[in-house]
């Protein structure tokens, strides 16, 4: 009589045998596995079929020969196939391995091997028993995909915050970028009227801060990513609404009027913070040059300036100050 392990059910020579498999996470070849062990083929053979039934192994392909192996599985993936069927066990797997991406009906059918109509009355079964489920991914809603049930599927599938029901969410992209930019506007220009930052200003709003204002603002019930930002942040930009300025250097003096870039917000993220944003005055394409932006672009007595008149470029002090850093 063979012997008991202190696994309940299993055998010492099945518990070494998985000992031995868990030792080698990517699997073993059948060759392998009997000169580890020293079994005999059909012997090896009977504990493996053995454990596979107990759903302690997987029969697996090892290397580019594809040679057969087993490979020790998880806790939490035996419990989940324990009472399945072989072939609903072939399905559970391969959408366990496609992971939040899932995997196309076709594709899965394909892989399992199954026939067409056994392979339908699996994938059924499965959805019924909240194992896996299908969505319709955002940018091919005719290839029906499947995940495990419990998975959130992945931006590439649902869109991301941009979408709502596989429907683009036009509404919600354009107040966020409404007030994304109302935000921009406040900070590209001084509280007194009329004035503007000198060209070496360099706190205008940084993608980072941009992310940060909108988590604490409570204007959206949906969390953003920083990705999420920085694409209506390009949208702004291509729109003309904004401009891209290098943030060269950390000037946190007396210039940041705005009282909105408290302590927290002045610490620099390298790779998100490269670029600060600023409004362009008309916010329209036409607008967006480099006039727009100089003090020229919108002074007050710009009709009366010549270089012989009362007001001349000379001694302009919107533009002495414009220019000094």
């Amino acid at each position: 009589m063979a012997s008991r392990s202190k696994v309940g059910g299993l055998s010492a020579d099945e518990e070494s045998a998985l000992n031995i498999l868990k030792e080698n996470k990517r699997g073993l070849s059948s060759d392998d596995l009997r000169t580890k062990t020293g079994w005999e083929t059909e012997k090896m053979m009977d504990i493996m079929n053995s454990l596979s039934g107990k759903q302690f192994v997987d029969f697996t392909a090892i290397g580019r020969s594809g040679k057969l192996g087993f490979k020790a599985r998880s806790i939490e993936d035996a419990a989940a196939t324990v009472g399945m069927k072989d072939e609903e066990r072939i399905i559970y797997r391969i959408v366990k391995e496609a992971g939040n991406t899932g995997v196309w009906v076709k594709q899965l059918k394909e892989r399992s091997g199954l026939h067409a109509k056994l392979a339908d009355t699996v994938i059924k079964g499965l959805e019924k028993k909240n194992v896996i489920k299908w969505i319709k991914p955002v940018k091919t809603p005719f290839k029906k995909t499947y995940l495990l049930f419990e998975l959130e599927p992945s931006t590439e599938l649902t869109g991301g915050a941009w979408y709502t029901d596989n429907e683009m969410d036009v509404d919600f992209i354009e107040q966020l970028s409404l007030q994304l930019h109302r935000y921009i506007v406040k900070m590209s220009f001084p509280k007194t009227p009329n004035a503007i930052y000198p060209a070496s200003y360099t706190n205008y709003p940084t993608a980072s801060q941009v992310h940060k204002f909108l988590s604490k603002s409570g204007l959206i019930n949906v969390p953003l990513s920083l990705e999420d930002v920085k694409q209506i942040l390009d949208r702004l930009y291509y729109d003309g609404k904004v401009v891209k300025l290098p943030k060269l250097g950390q000037d946190f003096s007396d210039q940041s009027e705005p009282e909105d870039l408290d302590a927290d917000e002045q610490v620099v993220d390298l790779e998100n913070d490269m670029w600060m944003y600023k409004a362009v005055n008309g916010a329209t394409i036409e607008e967006r040059n480099a006039w727009t932006d100089m003090p020229c672009g919108k002074c007050p007595v710009f009709e009366f300036c010549s270089e012989t008149g009362p007001v001349n470029p000379g001694n302009c002090k919107y533009f002495k100050d414009w220019l000094t850093p």
